[in-house]
């Protein structure tokens, strides 16, 4: 048995839309940041007959299906990578999750990551992170960037998509280390409700949005490399300025597709609201950016960390956690 841990990462360029909604392959790059925590433990061994369970959460047909439709896909990608690649026919997965469910904190992303690192280890034949990306981001595609530390991005190969060489075509790298920028996420839940339509159902529907290629073409264009950019020089500002225009560009594509997706509530806004009033009147170092659903994530230097977290204690009925940059996916024993 192989157990690989790994914990979840919050996009700073939002992930949203595929190219092909089956192999969650992106329309478009992203970024984000790997947190420390809270952690996921997914332990995987060779078995007779397929099956997966949970400690922690009572798993549906659908649940099961997902995981063994995404089994399915790594054996086929490992395969066509090499004949030494070839994973066992059947497997045996155990999750130990430690993340509430559906409330803004990528449990999938580490589920998912955690499982393609365990078959990783499985297998013992030296497969590359990049490698590992790929099988991660077929159970969610934001799972192939919690396989890095530090910073990571998710991008597309146009060669890769030029030779037809389609499983492959979007794949993660670290963009730097936790050590490199050690920000912090004070997270803010105003709802600990489960979503009710999740993100894979919302990535299908959102070219249905009259403004979702204008959004690709801007991350194409400039917003994805202002970011990158921000994270390598430790510019701030620049990263408070393109990770929020993107936010609020997915939230509004979101809220125009069909059917329209509404994630954000009226204390979400309230929040961002007072956050921007804040940074302005102290020159605080804090930014917002919010995924699929109402929780808010505060983005920080060390500097203004103490005045965040304050702010964040001090909202009544909100659920609080806190993280900071992490290590990303790794085997455990």
């Amino acid at each position: 048995m192989i157990t690989a841990r790994s914990t979840p990462n919050i996009a700073l360029i939002k992930y949203w839309g595929n190219r092909n909604d089956d192999l969650r392959l992106c329309a478009a790059g992203s970024t984000s940041m790997t947190l420390d925590g809270p952690y996921v433990d997914v332990s995987v061994e060779c078995a007779d007959t397929f099956s997966v369970s949970s400690h922690n959460k009572k798993l549906g047909e659908k649940d099961i299906a997902r995981f063994s439709k995404t089994y399915e896909l790594i054996k086929t990608y490992l395969t066509a990578q090499s004949s030494q690649l070839r994973a066992q026919s059947s497997l045996s997965i155990s999750i130990d999750s430690h993340i509430p469910p559906s409330i803004g904190l990528a449990s999938s992303a580490a589920v998912f990551s955690a499982l393609a690192k365990a078959i990783a280890g499985l297998l013992d034949t030296g497969l590359t992170d990049e490698q590992i990306s790929v099988m991660a981001r077929l159970g969610s595609g934001s799972a192939a960037r919690s396989i890095f530390g530090g910073f990571a991005a998710l991008t597309n190969h146009e060669s890769r998509i030029a030779n037809n060489e389609l499983i492959d075509t979007s794949t993660a790298y670290q963009i730097a280390t936790s050590e490199h920028w050690p920000l912090h996420d004070i997270i803010i839940v105003p709802s600990m409700d489960e979503k009710k339509v999740g993100s894979t159902e919302g990535h299908a529907a959102a070219w249905s949005s009259p403004h979702f290629r204008d959004r690709l073409s801007a991350i194409e264009h400039h917003r994805l490399q202002d970011c990158i950019d921000a994270i390598r020089e430790k510019d701030f500002e620049k990263l408070q300025q393109v990770a929020e225009e993107d936010c609020l560009d997915m939230h509004r594509c979101m809220s125009t597709q069909t059917p329209p997706l509404n994630y954000l509530n009226a204390e979400t806004h309230r929040i961002t609201g007072e956050i921007e009033e804040i940074r302005k009147s102290e020159h605080l170092p804090v930014l917002y950016t919010m995924d699929a659903g109402p929780t808010v994530h505060l983005f920080c230097e060390e500097s203004a960390r103490m005045r965040v977290l304050e702010y964040a204690k001090a909202q009544k009925g909100c659920a609080i956690f806190e993280a900071r940059a992490g290590k990303g996916s790794r085997i455990l024993g």
